[in-house]
């Protein structure tokens, strides 16, 4: 649905990265959005390569595709289909429990995007 860098009010890098549960088919959840974020880590400043690898794989970017920054690999991203596994789970951050949906597992879609209606128009639809 959507994909794009952002930090969080401590200033950490994240990639901020928004999954929208299908609407063209019969499931439960449609339409819903799964919230996914990529963290830099604290002391190496970089994001997780296997978490990028994973995503792109999944996502079915381009093998060695070249990105000129996050933003670009992130926008290469939207009107991606992935199949993602989500998990309810329980935390606890300074002394308060939480209840998250996970990611837990990125896998390729094995159903095609919708086939959208071509809107080519030719001379001989045209009145004049």
């Amino acid at each position: 649905e959507s994909a794009k860098p952002d930090a969080s009010e401590g200033g950490t890098d994240f990639m901020d990265i928004r999954f929208k549960i299908r609407d063209d088919f019969d499931q439960k959840f449609k339409n819903n959005i799964i919230f996914y974020k990529i963290w830099v880590n604290k002391e190496t400043q970089q994001y997780n390569a296997n978490q990028i690898n994973t995503l792109a794989k999944m996502a079915q970017l381009p093998d060695g595709a070249k990105f000129a920054g996050v933003e670009e690999f992130l926008n290469a991203l939207v009107g991606k289909h992935l199949k993602v596994t989500v998990k309810n789970e329980t935390s606890e951050y300074n002394g308060k429990t939480y209840e998250n949906l996970n990611v837990k597992r990125l896998e390729k879609s094995d159903i095609l995007a919708p086939k959208k209606a071509s809107t080519e128009v030719t001379d001989d639809m045209l009145p004049f």
